[in-house]
């Protein structure tokens, strides 16, 4: 896996630490499939509505978040993952319920 996609996952994984409520847990998986890479990083956070799945891999929006006082961020981290995964013919996606926390996947040729 190239050491920017590895690096970009810690942004991945930074995310969902930060959207994850104290004493919950952030869970992280690999594995391969079809001659390359699965990951996906899951939080029980608040979630995303489906209406913004695609919109938060942009640079600059963020989706609004009632604790918004202690969940800060710039709005670049994912809009950076999905162009190094893209770069690297993958493919990165939410999967998400609001209320219901968030699974970030992405997808990578070997």
């Amino acid at each position: 896996m190239p050491v920017e996609v590895v690096l970009n996952l810690f942004s991945i994984i930074g995310n969902a630490l930060k959207f994850t409520p104290d004493g919950d847990q952030v869970r992280f998986s690999a594995s391969t499939v079809d001659g390359g890479w699965e990951a996906s990083v899951a939080d029980t956070g608040p979630g995303i509505p489906k209406e913004n799945g695609t919109s938060i891999f942009e640079t600059l929006p963020q989706v609004p978040v009632r604790d918004s006082d202690r969940i800060k961020g710039c709005g670049l981290d994912l809009a950076i993952v999905n162009y190094i995964i893209l770069t690297h013919g993958g493919q990165v996606w939410v999967e998400s319920e609001p209320g219901k926390g968030s699974s970030f996947v992405f997808v990578l040729p070997a």
